[in-house]
């Protein structure tokens, strides 16, 4: 596959498997946010209890739902696009679960933090171009 058999159905997919993902990141984090007591085994038996179902289960069945239906958008990236190309734009995940986490939790994100996450989708969009494109 070359530059010139890039499908944008495949680009649509990488897409769909990003928001997927980011989104089962943000259920599971929402759901550890929501675990009685501290982090550990005797809070994760307490989550079981019924009391628990809309706050903690569901939305880790949410964020796994999500991981499933995020490996077959990729499986459609891959049909349509090399690996070399795709993976890559993954990366872009971090900024989206970043920027997310900012506004849905209120995490920080500081300027060092942007910083590396700019770097880490630079990097990524350099290893994705072809070898005659890149910077000598």
């Amino acid at each position: 596959m070359t530059g010139r058999d890039l499908k944008p159905r495949g680009f649509a997919w990488v897409v769909a498997s990003l928001v997927l993902v980011s989104i089962a990141q943000l259920s599971l984090k929402y759901a550890m946010e929501q675990l009685p007591g501290e982090p550990g085994f005797s809070a994760y038996v307490a989550a079981l209890s019924p009391a628990y179902f809309f706050p903690v289960l569901l939305p880790i069945m949410i964020g796994m739902g999500c991981y499933a239906l995020s490996v077959f958008c990729w499986l459609g990236s891959l049909m349509h696009l090399p690996l070399s190309v795709a993976y890559p734009l993954l990366s872009l995940s971090y900024l989206l679960v970043s920027l997310a986490a900012t506004l849905v939790f209120h995490e920080s994100l500081d300027a060092g933090g942007l910083a590396g996450i700019a770097l880490l989708i630079l990097g990524s969009f350099f290893v994705a171009l072809p070898a005659r494109e890149r910077v000598q």
